[in-house]
């Protein structure tokens, strides 16, 4: 790892940490409807400015998009930020301490540099592709038992319940179901041992980019169809929608294959493989 790399890791997460303190400080009323259960508050919008410029100046050329800016570029871009400047909205709205701000610095390769900032627990996730990932600044990898709880998109769940009985009990077996609304935090709660497994059929590309290179770099599964898509391409693949994508350690990955196989048909990003070795 070079000194610029070091360097740039510790700038993202001042940036983020930074952020986490903004977000705390302006009042999530101000809520604008994006559609049915979709919501967009001035703490988004002020985060979603505060990264454009922070982001902008580590990487200067470098374009900043995110979820609350419909961006289209013309043609391909070799390198950018993708961000949700608030990963759990409407749980932030209702005053629950599950949200997150997401960042992930993007190659042609994916996800190259991410952090993801817990804001309740007031804590920083990052990951660097093929160097690791850290938690507040100490190194994270997944536990060696892994834990009972599954997280399932309501999506998914409404899938499974309504066609699909031996699945939905066969992951039922497998642990727990839960969705706690904020699909960043879900994959890292894969990464710290939290989760066992994160299956979605609606997460967008903002939701899983910063937060599927983390669970890679701490020894996990993280595979999608937007991850299979070109990453140069950031118009194309922002526009993604009902993607299959699933995050897991590898023993319940393994458990799950036969329950997910549209999810596990994917192929696995540069930093994952598939099946685990």
């Amino acid at each position: 790892m070079s000194a610029a790399d070091t360097t740039l890791r510790a700038g993202l997460e001042a940036v983020m940490r930074e952020a986490m303190q903004l977000a705390r400080q302006v009042p999530p009323e101000q809520a604008h409807k994006k559609a049915h259960q979709d919501y967009v508050t001035e703490v988004d919008m002020k985060l979603d400015r505060f990264l454009e410029t922070e982001l902008g100046a580590l990487t200067p050329g470098c374009p900043v998009l995110s979820e609350e800016r419909a961006v289209t570029h013309a043609g391909s871009l070799e390198r950018y930020w993708i961000v949700d400047p608030i990963d759990g909205t409407l749980n932030m709205m209702s005053g629950l301490p599950f949200y997150g701000i997401a960042a992930a610095l993007v190659d042609r390769d994916g996800p190259q540099l991410a952090a993801v900032a817990a804001v309740a627990q007031d804590e920083v996730l990052i990951a660097e592709r093929n160097q690791g990932a850290w938690l507040n600044g100490q190194p994270l990898r997944l536990p060696k038992t892994p834990p009972l709880l599954i997280v399932l998109s309501t999506g998914l769940l409404d899938h499974l319940m309504q066609d699909d009985n031996a699945q939905w009990e066969g992951i039922r077996a497998i642990g727990k179901i839960r969705n706690l609304g904020a699909q960043a935090l879900h994959l890292c709660g894969v990464a710290r041992g939290q989760f066992a497994a994160v299956a979605s059929v609606e997460a967008r590309v903002w939701d899983e980019a910063a937060a599927g290179l983390i669970l890679r770099e701490a020894g996990g599964i993280w595979q999608s169809r937007a991850d299979r898509a070109d990453w140069t391409d950031p118009t194309a693949l922002m526009a993604i929608t009902k993607q299959y994508s699933v995050a897991a350690d590898p023993a319940s990955a393994a458990a799950l294959v036969p329950l997910l196989p549209e999810a596990f048909s994917l192929t696995a990003g540069p930093a994952g493989t598939w099946p685990p070795t």
